[in-house]
């Protein structure tokens, strides 16, 4: 699949770093830096496969303005839930719980320019993204100051997103949320073809940060994040088993509010070179999830290029307020939850572990000696995480999901010129 006219901002950011890098002075700086992310899961009768890569390009031709254009996408194939029933229907011999191939591809484009003072700067940028189904318009600022001899940082930030998703026509006579059908693939998609309609997603996110620098080894961040959602959020392909013949697409709420605070410390250890990170988060929607999050990470220097970083994390979370394992009816925690239904997983109670190792190999040339004669500066980055779930009540059709681990590996590399 192919960007639309829009993803011609990498191409002329691109372009524009290079032209300014080429007149600038000498100290002006060119960076080229690529990563290549892989993730896979295969938990109960379904698996996903996801590969990410990734280009960025920044040019600073002067100390105070960094403009950078990059690309990012998602290759995705795999089996996924199409139909989600509980334990009601766990001997029925309908196909209440099937899987359906997915084939996607998700490219973005996105540019970002940065105005820097002494103590300050100024960020905006644009992001467009592009999938069969989905279409998303991306814009952000940001400012930060520092304070204290640069001890203190205060940080604002705003994004706004204008999304589309593309669903299916359901008939005129199909007035109820469990009378509308599923999406059955997306073809014809955003391209005005009979059957095909379009909704709307407004996404507006806050966030406010304050760093400090106790001592010369310690250091903390406070931030504080809040989105707001409107539009459509439900799996236009998902859907839900409500009675003996009666399948619904899933439906939830249009609108969303949510918000988190997050804690981190910072502690350099100098006696063995190395420091240690800890963060802890809250967070809490409209929809009745609340979720903590702990994750811990050891940050060691071998030598003066090598670091190598261990990290993990614990993460639990309460389920929706309309969320149900089976809508059919039963005892609680089964039977309806009002006028929304959903068979999401995320949306159920679970909690999670998340282990991690990331290495990092950095050169920094001297300016009279550069690596080849011309490489200023060169990073390579590694990294390899497992992430395990335990699901509280979801099931498929009264099975148990296990085997929910996913493996993600990520390797990156830096330039600079």
């Amino acid at each position: 699949m192919q960007l639309g006219s829009r993803s011609g901002v990498v191409v002329v950011l691109a372009a524009a770093c290079i032209a300014v890098a080429g007149s600038a002075r000498a100290q002006s700086v060119v960076e080229v830096d690529t990563s290549h992310t892989i993730f896979y899961e295969a938990p109960t009768k379904t698996h996903m496969f996801v590969y990410s890569p990734s280009a960025d390009v920044q040019a600073s031709p002067w100390a105070w303005l960094d403009v950078r254009g990059g690309w990012e996408a998602d290759v995705v194939s795999g089996a996924s839930v199409a139909t989600k029933a509980g334990p009601a229907y766990a001997s029925n011999h309908a196909d209440v719980v099937s899987t359906a191939s997915v084939h996607d591809l998700r490219n973005m484009a996105r540019g970002e320019i940065d105005l820097k003072g002494d103590v300050t700067s100024l960020t905006a940028g644009y992001a467009y993204g592009i999938e069969h189904d989905y279409r998303s318009n991306s814009l952000h600022v940001n400012a930060r100051t520092d304070a204290f001899q640069h001890n203190t940082t205060f940080e604002l930030s705003y994004a706004r997103n204008f999304d589309s998703v593309c669903d299916g026509v359901q008939r005129a006579s199909d007035v109820l949320p469990s009378q509308w059908t599923a999406l059955e693939n997306s073809t014809g998609c955003f391209t005005k073809a009979a059957g095909r309609t379009t909704h709307d997603i407004g996404i507006d996110t806050y966030e406010a940060s304050w760093g400090q620098a106790w001592t010369p080894v310690i250091e903390t961040q406070l931030t504080y994040t809040a989105q707001l959602v409107d539009g459509f959020q439900s799996d236009p392909y998902r859907s839900v088993i409500l009675g003996e013949g009666l399948k619904a697409q899933e439906h939830i709420p249009n609108e969303r509010a949510r918000e988190a605070v997050t804690a981190r410390i910072a502690w350099y250890l100098r006696s063995i070179k190395g420091a240690v990170r800890l963060s802890l988060r809250g967070y809490h929607d409209t929809w009745a999830i609340d979720s903590g999050t702990a994750e811990l990470e050891l940050e060691k220097s071998l030598g003066e290029s090598v670091r190598v970083m261990l990290r993990g994390r614990l993460y639990k979370q309460a389920g929706a307020v309309f969320w149900s394992d089976d809508y059919t009816g039963g005892v609680p925690p089964l039977g309806p939850r009002g006028q929304y239904f959903t068979g999401d997983r995320e949306l159920s109670p679970f909690w999670s572990w998340l282990a991690g190792v990331r290495a990092v190999w950095t050169i920094n040339a001297a300016a009279h000696q550069r690596l080849l004669g011309f490489i200023e500066s060169f990073k390579l980055a590694g990294s390899a995480n497992m992430q395990g779930f335990s699901y509280d009540e979801y099931t498929l059709g009264g099975t148990p999901v296990s085997n929910a681990i996913a493996y993600v590996a990520t390797v990156s590399l830096a330039l600079g010129f």
